[in-house]
């Protein structure tokens, strides 16, 4: 394994950052060109899907509007980070397989890039939650620990993101099957219903549950509280992990991208 070529594609793509970063906006903005409220149209059917969700289950659940909305909410801007490598991610090298063939670009912008594009939705969403939450009288403020939270997060996105992208890219069906895979964490995690709902061997689908420990540490802050300690150590734990992947495949099978896709 060639470690030093490896960090070498990191070190590279870092110092581009302000050419990722720049065509991760243009992408998010152009397709509202010239709209009234821009790129904040993204956030809408988040909003909607929130709203909507916290009248039905908050009904069933026999909680509040102003306390289940909020929670739905930040739940689901969470969760968009949380499992993007395996229900986006995947495709960040299928989808710039014309660029990887005739240019070259060290391997980890397109990660980078990708990753990006996803940060600045998730900016926007923040921007809607907090608008929703003070027109909803349901305000509190962020705990300090979403500073640690975030960084935390997206090292996660971009470790994962490299791996499911080379994984998706040698073998074609992983391409397809992860998405399925982020529809079932969608339901086995947390996002609409709380964990002390459940008791009992159920317990384990969130106490092992990795999505939902990187979930948790940036709701529980949004709602104005700490994330539990069990949430930190499942996302720190997802983090290392995606972390040691990256250095076991990434320096391996780097030099195959080009042919695998």
């Amino acid at each position: 394994m060639n470690y030093q070529r490896a960090f070498k594609d990191l070190n590279t793509a870092i110092s581009m950052s302000h050419v990722w970063i720049h065509q991760a906006y243009h992408e998010v903005s152009a397709k509202y060109k010239r709209t009234i409220l821009g790129s904040l149209w993204i956030s809408g059917s988040m909003v909607a899907t929130a709203l909507s969700m916290a009248i039905i289950f908050g009904g069933i659940f026999g909680q509040s509007l102003q306390v289940f909305f909020p929670f739905v909410l930040s739940g689901l801007i969470a969760f968009s980070m949380a499992i993007f490598p395996f229900a986006e991610g995947q495709e960040t090298f299928m989808s710039n397989a014309n660029i990887i063939r005739n240019h070259a670009y060290p391997f980890m912008y397109y990660v980078f890039e990708t990753v990006s594009k996803n940060v600045i939705l998730v900016m926007h969403h923040f921007v809607i939650f907090f608008i929703a939450v003070v027109l909803s009288n349901a305000f509190k403020v962020t705990h300090w620990s979403i500073i640690l939270a975030i960084p935390l997060v997206i090292i996660n996105m971009c470790a994962w993101t490299t791996v499911t992208a080379m994984v998706a890219a040698r073998f074609r069906d992983l391409r397809f099957l992860l998405p399925y895979v982020a529809q079932l964490f969608s339901v086995l995690t947390p996002v609409f219903w709380q964990p002390s709902q459940i008791s009992g061997w159920r317990m384990y689908i969130v106490h092992l549950n990795p999505i939902w420990g990187l979930l948790e540490i940036i709701r529980s802050p949004l709602l104005g509280k700490a994330a539990p300690e069990q949430a930190w150590i499942l996302a720190i734990s997802s983090c290392v992990v995606g972390i040691v992947l990256w250095l076991i495949f990434f320096p391996l099978s780097r030099r195959r991208i080009p042919f695998w896709i």
